[in-house]
């Protein structure tokens, strides 16, 4: 074979593809000539290989020379480093995003007023909308399709990659095409990294300096990728940024971002959140909650709703939910002969004990009578809250508040007790006080009886209890320190305290005066000062029905409540704690509060009233009488809407209510007031006429994720719906 091959053993000596070779008389014709142009190459490519060579040898000495010259400087100290903040805006349809999207813009806090400003900026990115479909009547959420979904993924980029130098992140999105549930590369249609700033030196020669007076070493910024929950986000991701700082209960330079470390989190879902019942206790229409079995409450660290349901079968018992149906299951039924009722008097409480989250409530085991229970979210966690030496019998008179790690109740008897899930001690023998603490309270407390059956009130120093000593029932507090103070409000006889509200320098309540019910204000130091002094219109009538319905809130140096100073109906009133003046806002709102009570929303309280022309409706004030308006008129006329209960998250308030769509009765149904524009936000039951009931049973349970309430939606009947509002109060960006 006329080619030039390697002999069998021999190593190949280059890898060139072989090519056929010349006749050896032409290779001796053309030999001269490629000989002598070979040598001119070669002596080209020594004098620029030597040239080359002696400008790096003369680079380098200069290079040396220069630095040997300089003055070494000690670093300085650095400062502080700046909070890095994300800052998320919405974006109008346009050649990038079609059917607009979000802006993700990052960078530090450099003048430190806790908002991302313009030229603070370090990297930004844009998240786009998908292309809007054709909308559908609401409806409980289906199972998946077989269509294709968007999806987003982010890929963690290494320090000095092209796209960052400093390291990040990569967010890709794009369409499952083949449903597999993961975003291939070939199905990827945008990819934004996000980047890391950069960290500068603190030396004047790049050295780093010492730590800076004002604060300790700097700790690592991190950012951590999560599923959502499964109840509020099928499909999506949540990115949380935050410094391993050890900030509160986190734990520093341990490469974990902590709950109490995130700083701020973005949230996307490639579809809208979800909605819909949770549970179908009865299986079918009959009611899964009723009254005396509607308590439920929401577990933040276990990401579970607790409940009392009936199936018919086993009564009413415990359920426990990650917040979808197929999730929600029968966690142990607590009375095998009958119903154990939960939360039937105490609801359901989740304190955060020193164990960790737990949930109190009270049952019946068909043994032991109502007593109080504890449960972790699991049923080997789930018992009575029992010693050694005690049980706590409850009564409906019972009573119970959060307090130190624990829950303060009152039993069947009136005595005041404190638990931690593990043990029951009284009160005053709380293991955080000393002997010597606990016989002075005892001493202090002698003769005292009836505790909190009017008043049990408390933050994370002090509590506030009513008791009753010789027949007058009066205000009384004790401090974490174990400082016990009473009050003697009445001399002629009780002051029966009420509707507390914690304010600056101590609590205001409602307190019996010589014309009746008035607001005190109950300082911290002992002392007390009166601040009403409000008289019935009627003769001889004392005020009475203070803050009863509406309590007490606190806008703008006021004091918003009601009160029943003439005819039938309360009336809404306002104090003024700078000037101390007393005046009532509205002649024509009335009974306000009655049904729903009140929350404070920017800056104005909402509440229930009832007025001329609307009858039962939305009502809010600032403060001032020509600041007090009806709100809404959800039932044109006299009808009324039957305002069941508020909740408020950030910048929007939510209310359970009847009214009417395009003329279209809705039954009680979830709406929503966000920029001051009330509209429907999710009815259980769409249809003509078709009335859903929601609240009639149990209250609205707020949680980070959703709104969890009781209603009918025609297939079944009275159990739990949750609807997730993130949507809304724009926590999440719906791709």
């Amino acid at each position: 074979m006329n080619v030039d091959a390697a002999i069998s053993g021999e190593p190949v000596p280059n890898t060139t593809p072989h090519h056929l070779q010349p006749s050896p008389a032409a290779h001796k014709a053309n030999s001269a000539p490629l000989q002598q142009s070979q040598s001119r190459r070669k002596t080209a490519l020594t004098v620029v290989q030597t040239v080359m060579l002696v400008l790096a040898l003369s680079l380098s000495t200069y290079s040396y020379a220069s630095l040997d010259s300089m003055d070494m400087e000690v670093g300085t100290d650095g400062k502080n480093a700046s909070e890095m903040l994300v800052r998320t805006e919405g974006r109008s349809a346009d050649s990038i995003c079609t059917e607009g999207g979000a802006e993700i813009f990052l960078g530090n806090d450099l003048n430190e007023n806790g908002y991302l400003d313009d030229e603070e900026v370090t990297s930004s990115t844009k998240v786009c909308h998908g292309k809007e479909g054709l909308s559908g009547p609401q409806g409980a959420p289906g199972t998946s399709g077989g269509s294709s979904i968007g999806l987003i993924e982010t890929e963690v980029l290494d320090f000095g990659t092209i796209y960052c130098s400093q390291s990040g992140i990569m967010i890709h999105s794009g369409t499952d095409v083949n449903s597999n549930g993961i975003l291939d590369e070939s199905e990827r249609t945008t990819s934004v990294p996000v980047c890391d700033g950069l960290v500068g030196s603190n030396g004047n020669d790049g050295s780093i300096g010492t730590n800076g007076a004002d604060g300790a070493m700097g700790a690592p910024a991190l950012v951590e990728q999560h599923r959502p929950p499964e109840s509020v986000c099928s499909t999506g991701l949540i990115l949380n940024f935050g410094i391993d700082d050890g900030r509160l209960n986190g734990v520093e330079f341990d490469g974990v971002l902590h709950d109490d470390e995130i700083r701020t989190s973005l949230k996307i879902c490639n579809s809208p959140l979800e909605y819909g019942p949770i549970s179908d206790f009865a299986n079918g229409i009959a009611d899964g909650v009723s009254p005396n079995c509607d308590a439920l409450a929401w577990m933040k660290q276990q990401q579970k709703v607790l409940m009392a349901g009936v199936n018919g079968i086993d009564g009413c018992e415990l359920w426990l939910s990650s917040g979808t149906e197929s999730s929600t299951q029968l966690l142990l039924d607590i009375n095998p002969s009958g119903d154990s009722l939960p939360g039937q008097y105490l609801g359901m409480q989740t304190v955060q004990t020193a164990e960790g989250e737990r949930m109190f409530f009270d049952a019946d085991d068909g043994v032991n009578g109502r007593e109080l229970w504890v449960s972790d979210g699991s049923e080997e966690g789930t018992h009575r809250v029992v010693d050694a030496t005690q049980s706590v019998s409850l009564s409906s008179t019972a009573q119970a508040v959060q307090w130190m790690d624990g829950l303060v109740l009152i039993d069947a008897s009136g005595q005041v007790y404190w638990s931690d899930a593990t043990s029951i001690y009284s009160l005053f023998e709380h293991p955080m006080f000393t002997v010597e603490q606990q016989q002075s309270l005892a001493v202090a407390t002698n003769g005292l009886s009836d505790f909190g059956q009017e008043m049990l009130h408390a933050n994370d120093t002090r509590l506030w209890f009513s008791a009753e000593s010789n027949a007058d029932v009066e205000p009384h507090m004790l401090t974490a320190s174990g400082q016990f103070i009473s009050w003697n409000l009445n001399a002629q006889g009780s002051s029966h305290p009420s509707s507390p509200l914690v304010i600056e320098g101590g609590v205001v309540v409602v307190g019996e005066a010589e014309y009746g019910r008035q607001l005190v204000h109950l300082l911290d130091d002992g002392n007390s000062n009166w601040l009403t002094s409000m008289q019935n219109q009627g003769a001889g009538q004392p005020t009475s029905q203070v803050a009863e319905n509406l309590g007490i809130h606190f806008i703008q140096g006021k004091l918003i409540f009601d009160a029943l100073t003439s005819g039938v109906d309360t009336q809404l009133w306002s104090h003024d704690l700078a000037s101390g003046t007393t005046q009532i806002l509205s002649t024509i709102v009335a009974s306000p509060g009655e049904s729903a009570g009140g929350m404070i929303h920017k800056q104005r309280v909402w509440f229930d009233c009832v007025a001329p022309q609307v009858g039962h409706e939305i009502c809010s004030t600032d403060g001032t009488a020509s600041g007090t308006r009806i709100e809404a008129d959800l039932h044109q006329g006299l009808t009324g809407s039957n305002v069941v209960t508020f909740a408020c998250h950030d910048e929007v308030l939510f209310f359970l209510a009847s009214g009417e769509r395009d003329g279209v009765e809705t039954g009680s149904i979830l709406w929503q007031v966000s920029d001051d524009e009330i509209s429907p936000a999710y009815d259980p039951w769409p249809g003509l006429n078709n009335h859903s009931a929601s609240g009639t049973y149990g209250g609205l349970v707020l949680t980070e994720h959703h709104l969890l309430f009781a209603s009918h939606d025609g297939v079944r009947g009275h159990e739990i719906h949750a609807w997730s509002h993130g949507q809304v109060t724009e926590d999440w960006l719906i791709w």
